[in-house]
């Protein structure tokens, strides 16, 4: 039998075969190789930093974008803009000192280096630097009939008046013979057939002007006129303005 009190419980078990000691200097010289340490599937030790959270490789960290979506690649997240969409470039979106630039659509609005402009439409909105203003187009025609002898009267030229805000005739008697007096009168119509006078006849003597304005909206409008006596021919010049 072993001495245990004189050879101590580990000799006692080498002397009967019954154990082999490791040397123990492991644990006074390198008490860090007896740490536990994890292996991913390719038999390589997981990488820590200084404060042991997993640290990132140099070859980045692997992300699959979604089909469509954005792109990552080796240089880094690229972005596909939609067509006649952002403009980015080989180098990325283009921030520029005067301002993000942005490639307008054929057919869009203008963007410029100094900022979005807006070209408005003839006859429409004008858009200023101080705002936005609201441009009414005008239309401006005049007619001249001369030797006019006709007691009974005719029509003149019919227009249409449904998209005319505000308008006017204007009439003016440029007759050479100072007994040429001329009667005009304003007609409305509905369907540029059937005529309504709209007041009483009016008599412009030479050199007179006089204006025609409705009091009954219709879509069709035109001046007819007369001469007084058929000895004296009559000149008008015939006005037409309005504001669209």
């Amino acid at each position: 039998m072993c001495d245990l009190e004189n050879s101590g419980l580990i000799d006692c078990a080498r002397k009967e075969g019954r154990i082999e000691v490791a040397n123990f200097k492991i644990f006074q010289d390198n008490p860090d190789q007896v740490r536990v340490k994890i292996f991913g599937n390719n038999n390589a030790a997981l990488n820590t930093d200084s404060s042991g959270n997993l640290t990132i490789t140099s070859s980045g960290l692997a992300i699959a974008a979604p089909s469509g979506g954005l792109s990552i690649t080796s240089s880094g997240l690229a972005i596909e803009p939609p067509t006649g969409g952002l403009l980015i470039t080989s180098t990325g979106l283009a921030i520029t000192s005067s301002g993000l630039a942005i490639a307008a659509p054929t057919g869009g609005l203008p963007i410029t280096s100094s900022g979005l402009a807006i070209e408005p439409p003839t006859g429409g909105l004008l858009i200023t630097s101080a705002g936005l203003a609201i441009v009414s187009a005008t239309t401006d025609v005049s007619a001249t009939r001369a030797n006019i002898i006709d007691t009974g009267g005719s029509g003149d030229t019919t227009y249409n008046v449904l998209d005319v805000r505000t308008w006017t005739f204007g009439i003016v008697n440029s007759s050479l013979d100072t007994n040429a007096q001329a009667l005009v009168n304003l007609q409305i119509s509905p369907d540029g057939t059937n005529w309504l006078n709209d007041a009483s006849p009016v008599t412009v003597n030479q050199n007179a002007l006089t204006s025609l304005v409705s009091s009954i909206f219709l879509k069709y409008a035109r001046v007819y006129y007369s001469a007084v006596s058929a000895s004296s021919a009559v000149t008008l010049n015939i006005f037409f303005q309005g504001v669209l």
